[in-house]
């Protein structure tokens, strides 16, 4: 079984390398942002529906988006990387250490289906949704191109990766396997690599989808597939419609009919805020680096 889920887990991250290298460079392509336009005819009440149902229609684009490239990295990176690395420091941690109990409350050296399940569900699935929420936010301010994708993942590493996983400095763990400094490299590598694979699905992806409507539904299936696997998501989105559906039956018409095309934030302004994010949470990153660093497993 210890074989399998090794060769299992290698054949997905080679897919998800060959994504990069097959789809990598590709920015989102959003849908076409044209408005409903008031004619002559028109009710103020007919308006306000076709404005809604085009604002609606672009958000579950969205939604889909995110869930799609959520999936793909969390299944062909963040979960085969992350056993893979789990299974590199169990060879290379001492004889000690083989059998004891990790903080997931699984064993060194003993990979078993439940563990790997696990590492899914609670570990793969949300780091996914939490880049493919996070990338669309952030791309704009991004270098064009392949190198895009790596530097978000060495960007959500640096802001979040020593304060949850998978570099947290309190993780016992790493007092466990080792070497540590092999432990950052390890994590370092994967951070960069399921960045990649969310930029690579998600501009991959936004090129194929069209706005939901009749017919389309089976371009829909991945968003359908991500709130099943992935709960907290479903619940996210299901908000994020009420409250856009709630606010366009309130605002007043003649607002709508006025709204310009939203204005995008200067490129200046985005960069300064990802440096004073990073400046921030650099700190705490170097530190839990350095502490795990000198652990020797």
């Amino acid at each position: 079984m210890a074989m399998t889920i090794v060769v299992g887990s290698t054949l997905l991250l080679l897919l998800g390398l060959l994504v990069v290298v097959l789809w990598g460079g590709r920015s989102i392509r959003e849908p076409s942002s044209a408005r409903p336009h008031r004619s002559m005819g028109t009710t103020e009440q007919d308006f306000r529906t076709d404005f809604k149902l085009h604002a609606l229609r672009r958000f579950l684009w969205w939604a889909n988006v995110v869930s799609f490239s959520a999936l793909v990295s969390a299944l062909l990176a963040a979960w085969p990387g992350g056993r893979l690395v789990m299974r590199i420091l169990a060879d290379t941690s001492p004889a000690s250490a083989q059998g004891r109990l990790t903080e997931a409350q699984a064993f060194v050296g003993i990979p078993s289906v439940g563990g790997t399940m696990a590492l899914l569900f609670f570990g793969a699935l949300p780091a996914g949704f939490l880049a493919a929420i996070l990338f669309p936010l952030v791309r704009r301010w991004l270098p064009r191109g392949r190198l895009a994708g790596p530097l978000f993942g060495l960007l959500l590493l640096v802001w979040v990766g020593s304060l949850m996983d998978p570099l947290r400095a309190d993780n016992i763990d790493f007092n466990i396997v080792g070497p540590g400094w092999l432990s950052v490299a390890l994590y370092a590598g994967l951070a960069l690599l399921h960045g990649a694979v969310v930029a690579a699905a998600a501009g991959w992806w936004s090129r194929r989808l069209p706005l939901w409507r009749p017919g389309a539904a089976k371009f829909y299936v991945p968003l359908l597939a991500g709130a099943i696997l992935f709960p907290p998501f479903a619940v996210l989105v299901v908000l994020g419609y009420l409250l856009l559906f709630l606010w366009l039956s309130v605002v007043p018409v003649s607002w709508l009919r006025s709204a310009r095309p939203r204005r995008t934030v200067p490129a200046w302004v985005g960069a300064g805020a990802i440096v004073l994010i990073s400046a921030a949470a650099l700190p705490v990153f170097i530190s839990a680096v350095v502490s795990i660093s000198s652990r020797a497993g």
